[in-house]
């Protein structure tokens, strides 16, 4: 057998060649996972397969699975992206340099169920499966926390500041939570059981209530 001449590969052309293969890595897989959210809240949870995440890129099974193995981690993957998003935007919200109340009434009403926060069909079907699907409660249990930890730690913020008055902020930060999540789950099930401007006024009155604020002193915030 004839063998050709050793090939000596300059360390610095083999890491650029590298870093390429890893970006279209990368990219593939944030294609998988916004066409696994688009599945998701078209099909539902139950009906997702991992064949119709393949369909929407033109891709086969196999590249699906070799990003994700099993379709329950590329699942659990798509709720995280699709959460991961969400909370970037809320930490940009809550960073401003502003006051906390205009933060977090900026951050409410962007969270509530007609503000710009990922489609809710999307979570309510995460929360039915989670119970099934440990991956998935996982996800979105620790995803979960860090959204109410993020609005606590704003709270805590303005009550040092002497903005308002919250004895628990973290109670605060749940309570508000389970109010925009029980109307997303009303507004998404039942559409048009409630009219935009009532629920931005009930969220806005339950903010208002948490911080110990008057609701003129809150609508002045949000201009």
């Amino acid at each position: 057998m004839v063998y050709g001449p050793t090939v000596r590969v300059n360390r610095r052309e083999l890491g650029f060649s590298v870093a390429r293969v890893r970006l279209s890595v990368e990219e593939r897989r944030e294609d998988l996972l916004r066409a696994a959210v688009d599945q998701i809240q078209t099909r539902g949870v139950a009906a997702v397969r991992v064949a119709d995440v393949a369909a929407v890129l033109g891709v086969s099974n196999a590249l699906v699975l070799y990003h994700f193995s099993t379709k329950e981690k590329l699942l659990a993957a798509a709720f995280r992206h699709a959460a991961e998003e969400d909370l970037a935007q809320l930490r940009e919200l809550l960073g401003r340099r502003t006051s906390a109340l205009r933060r977090l009434h900026a951050a409410i009403r962007w969270y509530a169920p007609t503000g710009g926060a990922k489609g809710w069909r999307l979570w309510i079907e995460g929360w039915a499966a989670a119970p099934r699907e440990p991956a998935l409660h996982e996800v979105a249990s620790e995803l979960d926390q860090q959204w109410k930890a993020a609005l606590a730690s704003v709270i805590d913020e303005g009550v040092d500041a002497g903005e308002f008055r919250c004895p628990d902020p973290v109670a605060a930060a749940w309570r508000l939570t389970a109010l925009l999540d029980g109307l997303a789950v009303q507004m998404t099930s039942y559409a048009g059981s409630l009219t935009r401007a009532t629920l931005l006024d009930w969220t806005d009155e339950a903010l208002a209530r948490e911080l110990g604020v008057d609701r003129a002193e809150l609508t002045a915030a949000g201009r």
